[in-house]
């Protein structure tokens, strides 16, 4: 979206939330190499450091959802001029752990959102071919169908 929309914005910021010290995990794990691709021998073997590490962590973080729930939230704030006045428009998402479907918030917020655009690539609602999102989907309709799935987005002009 940068590129889209050069020239045309004077910032923009995305920012993810995760749990205190993600980011410096993340960062060390990084740095010890065990995201690499690249095969290393270990004891005459051929270990490709990516591979091992999700063999051995990838069990260890998967959790119990009814016991550790999830939950997203997302808000996308926009300000500018709209009709000669200084405004600002925010849309709103807080969606969590579905008890009775057993369904997490991330997998509902990731899992609804494409099955929707292959539901409006399947029925010709979007055209075909790649494109952003803000450029490829018709936003009201959209949020219409995920609200339908009850994903709640909201919207506000400040």
């Amino acid at each position: 979206m940068a590129q889209r929309y050069e020239g045309r914005l004077d910032s923009m910021e995305y920012k993810t939330l995760r749990y205190p010290g993600h980011a410096d995990a993340i960062r060390l794990v990084r740095e010890l190499g065990l995201f690499g691709l690249d095969p290393v021998d270990v004891k005459g073997t051929k270990i490709v450091p990516r591979d091992a590490f999700m063999a051995i962590v990838g069990p260890l973080l998967k959790k119990d959802p009814s016991t550790s729930p999830d939950q997203v939230a997302l808000r996308v704030e926009v300000s500018g001029e709209k009709d000669g006045r200084d405004v600002t428009l925010r849309w709103d998402l807080l969606d969590r752990f579905d008890p009775s479907t057993g369904t997490t918030a991330m997998m509902r917020t990731t899992g609804y959102s494409l099955s929707t655009t292959a539901i409006f690539q399947a029925t010709g609602r979007v055209a075909p071919g790649v494109g952003t999102p803000d450029e490829a989907m018709p936003a009201e309709p959209y949020i219409q169908e995920l609200k339908k799935r009850g994903i709640d987005i909201r919207f506000s002009e400040l």
